[in-house]
């Protein structure tokens, strides 16, 4: 994602590339060319870089081929990778570097901007990964804040993000774009968050738990 210094969104994309069935040298090949190619927009936008600190001894990535052993292994090899062609390639040409926390990332920019911009759940995160390295905070959307109880409201703000995210967890990404979570006075009148027959049954059962836990007046 390309941000401004308001922390708005210019434009984002994707580099997609397939590591599975590689060998180590053609992975750390094909990252080393994804990192230059990444180093060198940010060098022609004269912008640093924000990226994930991941905790690769702890890694969360789903596995969906295979082993799930090899592909944790796979996955922390090619974290390592990115991390270390990056940087290398960042210092080469002058470019700096800012880590940040991951926490929350992929679930704010799913529920705050994946909608409203139109964009994948990947780059709605890569968004927010950008404003937290820029000093931004991310409030909850008016809908959800009005839900929350008063206890959490008076917390850290990741606080309340993980109280929301602990019911929400069962949602399924797709359905955030049926999702009206910034109109409160849409919701006062309708008690809707998502269109009707967005979610399932099981997934309606989890955002019952949200709004029983504040009333919105």
């Amino acid at each position: 994602s390309n941000i401004n210094g308001k922390g708005q969104l210019v434009s984002s994309w994707a580099q997609t590339f397939n590591i599975f069935g590689k060998t180590s040298g053609q992975i750390t090949k094909i990252i080393e060319a994804e990192a230059i190619q990444l180093v060198n927009v940010a060098e022609k936008l004269k912008k640093p870089i924000a990226m994930e600190k991941l905790d690769t001894t702890t890694s969360k990535a789903s596995h969906p081929y295979g082993n799930k052993k090899a592909n944790l292994r796979l996955s922390m090899f090619a974290y390592n990778k990115m991390t270390t062609a990056i940087k290398a390639r960042a210092e080469k040409v002058g470019i700096a570097v800012f880590e940040v926390n991951p926490a929350y990332t992929s679930q704010i920019g799913k529920i705050k901007y994946m909608k409203r911009f139109g964009i994948s759940i990947h780059e709605a995160a890569s968004m927010v990964i950008a404003r937290r390295a820029m000093g931004f905070k991310e409030k909850l959307p008016p809908v959800l804040r009005a839900l929350i109880p008063e206890k959490i409201l008076g917390a850290h703000h990741w606080a309340q993000w993980k109280y929301v995210m602990k019911l929400l967890k069962g949602t399924r990404a797709h359905a955030f774009y049926q999702s009206d979570l910034f109109d409160l006075d849409k919701f006062r009148t309708t008690n809707e968050i998502f269109a009707l027959g967005a979610l399932t049954d099981l997934e309606q059962k989890s955002l019952s738990k949200l709004k029983s836990g504040k009333t919105v007046s």
